[in-house]
């Protein structure tokens, strides 16, 4: 197992980067036009930040209301990072999941759900990628102990599990126009628990995935 540290320790900017040192050694960038109000502010703004969560974010109480986690947390660097990783590796073999590591498969799934669950909600996940990528998103939520992630997704696909052997859904691009008012609202009521992220998904990903797992 590897030693990791991932307490931020130096903080610095150019024209186009926030650049972190961490206390092992690790240093991160952070595109600067990700973050608007750091794209907007002022050199001299920019240096006005302050740590939180433990020395892993940073908060800029001039330019935003502050938050636990920060404007900028290094847990959700290193979950993009981890992404991306398995993301390249899907693509090197083709997007065949079945030639990348069951981990690897994990993150994919993982990412999948939040990019699509993010944008669109739950039906465009579920359609996207249909209900064998749900399964692996779900035991990832499960390894990770993402509990509450995990019965918000349950319950998203227990909204529409009348559909399973339903004779009018010939595609998962059927779905959307089958359902009732009441099972849209419902499904609206998920998709915005979901955007809660009442289980620290990001740091979760990382102690499970990371190096130091």
């Amino acid at each position: 197992m590897t030693e990791t540290d991932n307490r931020i320790t130096g903080v610095r900017f150019d024209e186009q980067n926030l650049w972190l040192t961490l206390a092992d050694g690790r240093s991160f960038s952070e595109p600067i036009k990700r973050h608007i109000r750091l794209e907007k502010a002022t050199p001299e703004q920019r240096l006005q930040w302050e740590l939180t969560d433990e020395d892993r974010g940073l908060n800029w109480p001039a330019l935003w209301k502050p938050s636990d986690t920060g404007m900028v947390s290094v847990w959700d660097i290193e979950q993009d990072q981890l992404y991306n990783q398995a993301l390249c590796t899907l693509q090197v073999v083709k997007w065949d999941t079945t030639l990348i590591t069951p981990a690897q498969h994990e993150l994919v799934a993982l990412w999948r759900m939040e990019a699509d669950i993010n944008n669109g909600g739950f039906m465009q996940f579920l359609c996207n990628w249909g209900a064998p990528n749900l399964e692996v998103a779900l035991q990832a939520l499960q390894k990770l102990g993402a509990t509450q992630a995990h019965e918000c997704l349950q319950q998203m696909f227990a909204v529409i599990a009348r559909f399973e052997d339903s004779p009018d859904v010939t595609s998962l691009d059927d779905l959307p126009a089958l359902l009732t008012e009441a099972e849209n609202d419902r499904l609206q009521e998920l998709d915005e628990a979901f955007w809660d992220y009442p289980d620290r998904l990001p740091k979760l990903v990382v102690l499970h995935y990371g190096p130091a797992a």
